[in-house]
C-alpha cells in the first residue's frame, strides 16, 4: 500500500501513532492556521485551517479503505486507526488495527471498502468542531470528496485509472489565502449554463 501512494505510509499493528479519528482538532487547526499566516504575510482565514483539518482527518480512512482493497485481496480495518502528522501538518503515517481477507473482485473491494469509509466518515464529518461554519452540505460533500479521490487513487495505483479529473463538489476555500486561486475541480469554477 505504502508503495503506490504518493504521501501516506501504511502500517498494520505495532504501537499507536499520536493521533486518532476523535482527535482535538483545536490544536491541528491553530498550527496550520499560524503556519498559513507565517507564509502568507499575516493572512490566515480560519475557514481555510478548518476546511484542511476536516479534509486530511477524512483522508485517513479514506485513502486506508481505497488502498488496501485496491491492494487486495483485503480489506482495512478501519477501527482503531491512528496516524501522525508531518511538520507540514499534513497526516503522513496511518497505523491500521488490521486487514481482513476479502477475495472478491476489486471493485466489489472498493464497493465495500467506500461502504466502511461512510461509517466511520460520516459521523466524523457531523461531528467535527469547527470555528467557523461549515454546513450539513459542505460536510457531506467533503466526505464524497475524499472518497472519490481515494478511490481515484487507488484505481491508478492498481493500474484502472479512469479518464477525466474528478469534479469537487465541496471547496476548500485555498482561494482565501493571498496569491492563491481555486483549484482545478473546485465548484466555484463550475458555470451555471446561460438561458
Amino acid at each position: 500500500m505504502s508503495a503506490r501512494h504518493a504521501w501516506l505510509r501504511f502500517v498494520v499493528g505495532g504501537p499507536a501513532l499520536p493521533h486518532d479519528l476523535a482527535v482535538d482538532p483545536d490544536p491541528w487547526r491553530e498550527g496550520l492556521r499560524r503556519m498559513h499566516a507565517r507564509w502568507y504575510d499575516g493572512v490566515a482565514p480560519p475557514s481555510v485551517a478548518a476546511v484542511f483539518v476536516l479534509q486530511w482527518l477524512l483522508q485517513v480512512p479514506a485513502h486506508a479503505a481505497a488502498h488496501a482493497a485496491a491492494a487486495g485481496p483485503v480489506r482495512a480495518v478501519l477501527d482503531g486507526l491512528t496516524f501522525s502528522l508531518a511538520p507540514s501538518l499534513v497526516p503522513d503515517t496511518v497505523r491500521l488495527a488490521g486487514l481482513v481477507a476479502d477475495p472478491r473482485e476489486l471493485p466489489a473491494r472498493l464497493d465495500a471498502a467506500e461502504a466502511d469509509f461512510r461509517a466511520v466518515a460520516t459521523p466524523l464529518a457531523q461531528g467535527y468542531r469547527s470555528p467557523v461554519r461549515l454546513g450539513p452540505h459542505v460536510r457531506a460533500a467533503l466526505v464524497d470528496d475524499m472518497w472519490a479521490a481515494a478511490r481515484r487513487e487507488a484505481e491508478a495505483a492498481a493500474g484502472m485509472l479512469r479518464p477525466g479529473g474528478v469534479p469537487r463538489a465541496s471547496c476548500c476555500l485555498i482561494y482565501a489565502l493571498p496569491g492563491c486561486v481555486e483549484c482545478a475541480g473546485c465548484p466555484r469554477l463550475r458555470r451555471t449554463p446561460s438561458p
